[in-house]
């Protein structure tokens, strides 16, 4: 990545910029400094190198370069002229910035340029790795020959070129590592390892030493000092090296500070080559190390390898650090054979490996751990390593596991984790020891020559340190007793004995001690303060082990620590218990109750039986000689008659001390009962539920429950007198559905019948002992005799004579009614049946006897809840012939309640019947009375009523078609009577008719609309949804029994207009033609007509109207009538009129008259012709007096003729 930083000493708008070239041309001078970096992003504690190229001019010099950087927590930068090194400290961003000082050497006054460039650099953290990928073979063989790759990436990234260059990497060496431990809060902040040893309160603040080994690095066979990472704890953010001292590893340690160097920023150490010759290990250092955790969880963090693809990956884990091991996670299901396992980069064979997880662990405080690497290769680890390490193959790192146990102690009370104090014990140097020593941490073969051991500084020649090498070793007598040397008493280390010591069966009771001040020895020379008492800290304490760390102080030469193991030494004491009854009133008087043989078992922590303690007739026992700590009681069996305890008490045993427990946590023993007491579920006999049948009710039962405090199996072998009695009645309970009768239901319980209830923790229960059950009170619509009592395993046969007897007994941990505690009661309800005889009544009143009528029975109270439809139906009883009896029907037995019996079929031709009601309340056992009912029906009925829609007048011989459209099928053809009625009887239920008029009355026009109506199955008429739509509903009239009238108008239509021609003499006149036109302009023509020999003429159906009948035509001799005559039928005021020249004609009136022939109206008229002179009009008022005038002539002519004869 690249910056460009650029100043101009002109106006940019003068020059041209040539794009993407990033390049300024100046009229007077250009400069520009381009800053690079290796990486743009860095995880925290990573470097990466940054170059700068400062393009100047000619006469430009170059003073000096200046690297800063704005943000230093995240990023910081140290360079030298034109480079320089970013070292990523926290996650964030810092812009690094190169700034490049110059001079104009031509120039002759002084003067000082500058252009600089910066870059941002982006820091993330660190990404943890939780697996170890074992390198493969292929990988091994040519990979550098070094076990830690991250250790050697991290020397590479980190170097100090000062000391060596980096031209290869090679292990070459091992150095000795001593972590010296100490609480930060104690110490100053410029404490040194000499300091600290010169302390008063050094024991105090001192925690422990830990030993380690790492790997040495060779990365140039020029440079003089071999590289490796010696902090192990430098990942630790609460542990600060304050000091270190670099010391030859022999038995005089003398310091070569002045040979070695520690970086403290990298953790890195840099030992000159010479100081080991062909010796692994010959040089060590300690570090003080002042940690802010607690002793008890002090762990540090540990890198581990993974290469995967070659690329080498870090992480990190926390270890409790007095676990003492380490655990790290690689693949799983390898093979261990081949498995190359190192720490600090210098192979270990003391680990395991679980092949299933994938976890290596290895024995070894987290705080002497660095890093661990996993290698794979077939070839043997010992071949490998002797073929690549040579020198150093059997150099191993320090093995927490092979410390075992030096013994027992008595601990003293209130020693735990942390606890530090003094102790004087014997301490002595020795040059060898005459027996094995107890095993300590970090001595133990194999390791010795790794360790320096402490030269006694009162007997060294100062003179010739680097020469002597005598061994001289310094132990602390932990036994106590007399030295048989000596002769001098010495003390015990907290009562030691040698039991369950690891190692030697004989050996001398001395722990040894490893050197934990590297110094010259005549540091502190002098100093007035000494201190002859050994500090003693406790770093872990587990279970019946306790782990000890010891320090010795002298001020004229070095101090001493170690770390041993031992067992605690238990104490004794006894133990007495004593059993109580936790609720003695149940239980007084109960001889199914005693405190004898409960057992209890005293366990210790790991859950081990130490002591069995069975109680006696009073609830005591005792057992002695327990080994003082903490424990747990717990009953694994109860006494008779008393449930078992599962509570688990806990127990502490002091030494010396006796310890009783009085009705404490599992001593309180409560007796065994029915807690959940007894309850007696209500059922009916028939249907085994607690569901009444009818109107029955479940509710009201009462029971007499009595209670014997013994057992007993027989009613006869009851005592007379029961313990005590109880009455409890049936309630309904909403939660278990069902009526119930309980002793836990104070709303159950008839108290004033009842005794007072036994309780436990405040519910009512039953002690151990026999229980009887009576129904004396069956509920409302139930027998009490013929009661059935079901136990929990539905059995009936412990009923005695209407008792039922049961225990209360104890099974195991727990009690309970043999019978169940819920035992179920079964009542047997009221039941009885009823006759029903159903007859037909016809319209004479007439009964028969009617089969085939179905009567559906169904609660009253359901019907009235639910509707009929819903409510449930008990029975379905039909009618037939029964014993030679028709019509007759019998129910079933139907239980108690009030009941509504319905005709749900109803014959063909008959109306249901009304429902009725009854009511069963008696038993058949109680009474052979059956109750009787008749039911009748009557025959379907529909009137047809025919009327004149004006006059409202009833029409005769109207003649309607009855038919059957469900059956298609004709069922009957009638007239209408004189009161214009058709009665229809008995027509089919369950199918729809209609009625069609087919020929009306006389006169009237014909209305042939079909009127649709239907019976239902029980015979009920109704107005069918077939009729058209422009039917008038309101012509169906159904009245209160059930009777439908279908009223129908006819209209009158026609008339008949009869006519008769005569002449004065009454001589019927024929031939006449009469005209009937409906204007009066007699334009518009109705009909002809020409009167017959009878003088008649007959219009046959006129249709209601006004007409004008004019004489078209006379007779021969008559002349026509001159004007036409008015005629008018018509209703006025509800009665048919005929009107003659607008007069209405009521009857006869002259000429004129209207009359009823069969049915028809007719208007009747008769028109006159008079004889004589030349033909008058027919019917004017010339032909009376030309008549007149006829008769006097010839009257006259006769006369004259008379005359005449006689003259003769």
């Amino acid at each position: 990545m690249k910056k460009i930083s650029t100043f101009l000493l002109s106006v940019l708008v003068l020059f041209g910029m040539v794009a993407g070239d990033i390049s300024v041309i100046s009229a007077f001078k250009t400069e520009t400094v381009i800053l690079s970096s290796e990486k743009e992003e860095l995880e925290t504690g990573e470097k990466t190198n940054l170059k700068v190229h400062a393009d100047l001019p000619e006469t430009a010099e170059i003073i000096d370069y200046k690297w800063t950087s704005d943000n230093e927590e995240i990023a910081i930068v140290s360079g030298e002229m034109n480079s320089a090194v970013v070292e990523a400290k926290a996650a964030g961003k810092a812009k690094i910035t190169v700034t490049v000082n110059y001079r104009n050497k031509v120039s002759a006054e002084e003067n000082v340029n500058s252009s600089s460039a910066e870059i941002e650099i982006n820091v993330v953290e660190r990404k943890p790795q939780d697996i170890v990928t074992a390198k493969k073979e292929s990988e091994v063989e040519t990979a550098e020959d070094n076990l830690d790759p991250v250790s050697a990436e991290y020397i590479k990234n980190n170097l100090d070129t000062a000391y060596t260059s980096l031209n290869m990497m090679r292990l070459d060496q091992v150095l000795v590592v001593k972590n010296t431990l100490v609480e930060a809060e104690g110490i100053d902040e410029n404490e040194t390892i000499d300091s600290f040893f010169l302390r008063e309160d050094t024991g105090d603040l001192f925690i422990t030493t830990i030993p380690s080994t790492v790997a040495l690095y060779n990365l140039d066979t020029n440079s003089n000092y071999y590289v490796g990472l010696g902090n192990t704890m430098l990942n630790d953010s609460t542990a600060e090296a304050k000091d270190h001292i670099f010391a030859i590893n022999n038995n005089n340690a003398e310091v070569v500070n002045d040979r070695c160097h520690y970086d403290p920023e990298t953790g890195l150490v840099y030992i000159s080559k010479d100081l080991f010759g062909n010796t692994a290990g010959n040089v060590q250092v300690q570090f003080l190390q002042a940690v802010s955790q607690s002793t008890a969880k002090l762990s540090s963090e540990v890198n581990y390898t993974t290469t995967d693809s070659r690329t080498v990956k870090e992480g990190s884990r926390n270890v409790d650090s007095f676990n003492f091991e380490t655990n790290v996670k690689t693949e799983k299901d390898l093979d261990k054979t081949e498995l190359t396992v190192s720490v600090n980069g210098l192979p270990t064979s003391n680990y395991s490996y679980d092949s299933e997880s994938g976890v290596i662990t290895i024995p070894q405080s987290s705080t002497a751990v660095q890093s661990v690497n996993v290698d794979v290769d077939k070839k043997s680890p010992i071949a490998k390593l002797a073929d690549k390490f040579l020198n150093i193959t059997n150099v191993e790192a320090f093995s927490m596991d092979e410390m075992g146990c030096a013994g027992t102690v008595d601990v003293p009370d209130g020693v735990g984790p942390g606890w530090s104090g003094q102790i004087s014990l014997y301490k002595a140097y020795a040059s060898d020891w005459k027996n094995a020593t107890l095993p300590v941490y970090g001595l133990t073969t194999g390791e010795r020559d790794l360790m320096n051991t402490i030269y006694y500084g009162g007997q060294l020649d100062y003179n010739k340190l680097y020469y002597q090498n005598t061994a001289m070793y310094l132990g602390i007598w932990i036994q106590g007793g007399v030295d048989t040397v000596t002769g001098i008493s010495h003390n015990s280390f907290w009562n030691w004995t040698a039991e369950n010591v690891t190692g030697a069966t004989q050996l001398d009771a001395w722990l040894r001690l490893q050197c934990t001040h590297l110094s010259n020895p005549d540091t502190g020379k002098g100093g007035e303060w000494k201190d002859e008492m050994i500090n003693v800290r406790v770093l872990d304490k587990t279970g019946d082990e306790i782990v000890v760390g010891f320090l010795t102080k002298r001020a004229n030469s070095q101090s001493g620590a170690g770390i041993a193991k031992f067992k605690i030494k238990p104490k004794k004491g006894d133990l007495n218990i004593i059993k109580v009854n936790g609720n003695p009133e149940l239980t007084a008087g109960n001889d199914c109750y005693s405190l004898a043989g409960a057992e209890y078992q005293l366990r210790d922590g790991s859950g081990n039986t130490v002591a069995t303690l069975i109680t006696d007739i009073n609830g005591n026992a005792s057992v002695s000689g327990i080994n003082a700590g903490n424990y747990t009681l717990v009953e694994t069996k109860a006494s008779p008659g008393f449930e078992l305890n599962t509570e688990h008490t806990s127990v502490t045993i002091n030494a010396g001390q006796t310890t009783t427990l009085n009705g404490v946590g599992c001593l309180v023993e409560q007796p065994a009962n029915d807690p959940v007491s007894i309850s007696v579920i209500k059922a009916d006999k028939e249907n085994s539920k607690p569901i009444a049948q009818g109107n029955a009710s479940l509710e009201g039962a009462e029971f007499t429950i009595k209670f014997y405090n013994a057992l007993y199996d027989k009613v006869y072998d009851l005592p007379e007198k029961a313990t005590r009695t109880w009455v409890v009645k049936t309630v309904w309970n909403k939660y278990a559905n069902a009526y119930i009768a309980s002793l836990m239901s104070k709303e159950s319980i008839v108290s004033e019948k009842s005794d007072e209830l036994y309780y436990q923790d405040g519910l009512a229960t039953l002690p151990i002992g026999t229980m009887t059950i009576q129904e004396t009170k069956a509920p409302e619509g139930y027998l009490l005799e013929g009661a059935v009592l079901e136990d929990k395993d539905g059995k009936t046969e412990n009923i005695d004579n209407g008792v039922f007897i049961t225990q209360i007994k104890q099974n195991g941990d727990t009690t309970s009614v043999v019978a169940g505690n819920f035992p179920i009661v079964k009542d047997e309800v009221k039941k009885h049946h009823i006759e029903i005889e159903k007859v037909a009544l016809d319209q004479e009143g007439n009964t028969t006897p009617l089969n085939d009528a179905e009567f559906t029975i169904k609660l009253k109270n359901d019907v009235t809840e639910n509707g009929w439809d819903s409510a449930e139906t008990y029975d379905v009883a039909t009618t037939a012939n029964i014993d030679g009896k028709d019509g007759h029907a019998v129910t079933k037995d139907l239980p108690f309640g009030t009941y509504i019996a319905r005709e749900t079929v109803t014959p063909a031709g008959y109306v249901q019947a009304d429902d009725f009601e009854f009511t069963i309340n008696e038993d058949i056992s109680e009474t052979s009375k059956v109750q009787h009912f008749t039911v009748t029906d009557v025959e379907t009925h529909i009137r047809l009523y025919k009327y004149d829609i004006e006059t409202q007048a009833p029409l005769r011989n109207a003649e309607y078609l009855i038919f059957n459209e469900t059956t298609n099928q004709e069922v009957v053809r009638y007239k209408t009577n004189d009161e214009g009625i058709i009665d229809l009887y008995k027509l089919d239920n369950s199918c729809v008719y209609y009625a069609q008029e087919i020929k009306a009355p006389n006169g009237y026009e014909i209305n042939d609309k079909k009127f649709y109506f239907e019976f239902d199955g029980d015979g009920y008429v109704h107005i069918s949804d077939m009729n058209d739509p422009d039917v008038d509903r309101n012509i169906f009239d159904i009245n209160d029994k059930g009777d439908m009238t279908i009223s129908l108008s006819n209209k009158l239509k026609w008339f008949k207009l009869n006519l008769n021609k005569v002449n004065d003499l009454d001589k019927k006149l024929a031939g006449a033609e009469f005209t009937l036109y409906k204007n009066a302009d007699c334009t518009d023509e109705e009909t002809k007509g020409i009167t017959d020999d009878n003088g008649n003429l007959l219009f046959d159906k006129v249709e209601v109207g006004t007409y004008w009948i004019k004489e078209t035509k006379a007779p021969a001799g008559y002349r026509k009538l001159p004007d036409p005559i008015k005629v008018e039928f018509k209703c006025i005021d509800g009665v048919h009129t005929f009107l003659v020249n607008d007069k209405a004609i009521s009857d006869t009136e002259g000429d004129y008259s209207m009359t009823v022939e069969n049915g028809w109206y007719v208007g009747n008229m008769t028109v006159v012709n008079m004889r004589g002179s030349k033909l008058p009009a027919t019917g004017s008022k010339g032909t009376v007096i030309l008549t007149g005038a006829g008769i006097c002539l010839c009257l006259a002519g006769l006369m004259y003729k008379r005359k005449k004869k006689t003259d003769k």
